[in-house]
């Protein structure tokens, strides 16, 4: 049911954690090395969200994981430094039996012991998630232009977060999203310094890129309703962005989901069917959103169960109140209709006004816009993204950033060369004479054999290195050994507790992993489609 939220409210937090298809390298045994467990910048991958939701002030958090890795998840709580921090909320580890490798991530959000923790508005998170967007902002901005007022008859929307893929970060094949947004509405006071409102928008379309390829391949063009022109007479239509998976749902979505079981992604149908209603009109009753947002006077307002407000016993007149108008309470009600009046007949139905879903677009990175919004699913983007945290100086204001670039208990030979500026390197790690070290970052307990060169490399903990090494823009696993004399260049992956025989040369190459599943994961890629790209499904009279 629409729930009205408070201003000061109290959202909780879902985040989705799946084995990492796309990592198939690195996270082939997900049972041992799950996906949220993947070293960046030489913490957890799941540190990031986690911590994001310490600096939104969100304490209720869910962590949805496959039974598989629920141990490795919890023994990392349990043990990782960084995830033992006094400063995290602790997290639940919620493992339903019936999560598979496969679950969409709609279908999810439908698991009963899922459904029996969401208890309110709730936010949905990747565990790939990398930003140093403040989360208040976030929720301000939701509270602000998506929330129902206190004690209106009026249903919450909804708000993401898109980010464009095309900028100082550029990493060749990063996945992007069709997205179609309209204006808000013009305001007359100028916004806070600090208030996301100038990005902010209306979505009115969303889709994955490979959808919108598929319908203009099939039809060679792409189709524009003439409803949406109609009610928007001006739109935004991009390509080069990305949806974060940052979702802040009102508690309605709950139903919405439930009632529409042929959803499967909450990117692509969730989000996609909803932002479709709000300006094409024949689908508000194929959707069931006239039931769902219909307000019956024997509830709350649709308020989930914990949220609770004072609702007004009777009307306020606020004109009353002033000394230059007259109140409308005091005006005589007008003479009814006669019979013969044309307004006299049957009631019509209100028409179920559907809220918006907004879009949050955050400015293109560059070394001037410096806070970062990105998603962590491929191997080359853990690698560009680890290299980029690991050059933020110490000091920087960047909440993302290493205080402390090279562990005090590193043990670091003379004559060698390793960059201050741009290297991070873990705990209990041995770094022996003449290595050279630029641009990258080391895990804990390695051991970096004599003469080696790392050049744009993510080292994760446990590996050892033979001397005589030269690595580029390599990642090398858990535990993996490197044998001497080994030349590995640009795009090449180490499997975990791989190891690789000495002298080998190659560039761009996978060792000792293997392809994996070749289905999408609903909780962590996105990229499934439960109902079909062409509206044709739903359409509209």
């Amino acid at each position: 049911m629409p729930s009205k939220s408070p201003l000061s409210h109290n959202f909780q937090a879902l985040i989705l954690c799946g084995p990492g298809v796309s990592f198939n390298t690195l996270t082939s045994t997900p049972e041992d090395f799950p996906k949220a467990l993947l070293p960046v910048a030489n913490r957890p991958m799941i540190w990031y969200p986690l911590d994001w939701c310490r600096r939104a002030n969100i304490s209720r958090i869910a962590l949805i994981t496959p039974p598989s890795s629920r141990r490795a998840i919890e023994d990392a709580l349990s043990r990782n430094p960084h995830l033992t921090s006094p400063d995290l909320h602790r997290p639940d580890v919620l493992a339903p039996s019936t999560l598979t490798q496969n679950t969409s991530t709609a279908d999810i959000i439908r698991i009963p012991e899922v459904q029996s923790v969401i208890t309110g508005d709730f936010i949905i998170l990747p565990c790939d998630l990398l930003s140093e967007l403040p989360g208040e902002c976030l929720l301000e901005a939701w509270m602000t232009h998506a929330a129902g007022m206190v004690g209106s008859s009026d249903a919450a929307g909804g708000l993401g977060v898109w980010f464009p893929t095309r900028s100082d970060l550029v990493v060749k094949g990063e996945e992007t999203n069709f997205l179609t947004t309209a204006q808000l509405s013009h305001f007359t006071v100028p916004s806070p310094s600090n208030s996301l409102r100038p990005n902010l928008s209306k979505v009115v379309y969303s889709s994955t890129t490979d959808t919108l390829n598929d319908i203009t391949a099939s039809k060679k063009f792409f189709p524009v309703r003439h409803g949406l022109l109609r009610k928007h007479g001006k739109i935004r239509m991009l390509t080069t962005t990305r949806d974060a998976h940052i979702y802040l749902f009102p508690y309605w979505t709950l139903d919405f989901i439930n009632r529409n079981p042929k959803f499967d992604s909450i990117s692509e149908d969730v989000v996609g069917w909803w932002a479709k209603a709000t300006w094409q009109d024949g689908l508000i009753p194929k959707l069931g959103l006239d039931h769902i947002l219909h307000l019956s006077s024997h509830d709350k307002g649709g308020l989930a169960p914990n949220q609770t407000y004072n609702k007004i016993e009777q009307d306020v007149d606020i004109a009353s109140l002033s000394t230059t108008h007259i109140s409308n309470l005091l005006t005589p009600p007008s003479s009814p209709p006669s019979p013969t009046s044309p307004t006299q007949g049957k009631p019509t139905k209100p028409k179920t006004a559907v809220p918006p879903f907004l879009c949050y677009l955050h400015p293109t990175f560059s070394p001037s816009q410096q806070t970062i919004v990105r998603r962590v699913d491929t191997t080359p983007l853990l690698l560009s993204l680890s290299l980029h945290l690991a050059s933020l100086p110490s000091d920087s204001t960047s909440p993302l950033a290493t205080k402390q670039k090279i562990h005090p208990t590193t043990t670091i030979a003379a004559r060698t060369t390793i960059s201050p500026n741009d290297v991070l390197i873990g705990a209990n790690t041995t770094i022996n004479q003449f290595t050279t070290i630029k641009n990258s970052v080391v895990g804990s307990n390695c051991v970096i054999g004599q003469n080696v060169k790392l050049t744009r490399c993510v080292i994760m903990d446990d590996v050892e290195i033979g001397e005589n090494c030269n690595l580029t823009g390599c990642v090398v696993g858990w535990r993996s050994k490197v044998g001497k004399g080994c030349k590995l260049g640009e795009g090449s992956e180490v499997a975990p507790g791989y190891a690789v025989e000495e002298g080998f040369e190659g560039a761009g190459e996978v060792l000792g992993g293997f392809e994996g599943l070749d289905e999408d994961v609903g909780s962590d890629e996105e990229g499934d489609q439960g109902m079909e790209g062409d509206d044709s499904a739903l359409d509209d009279d």
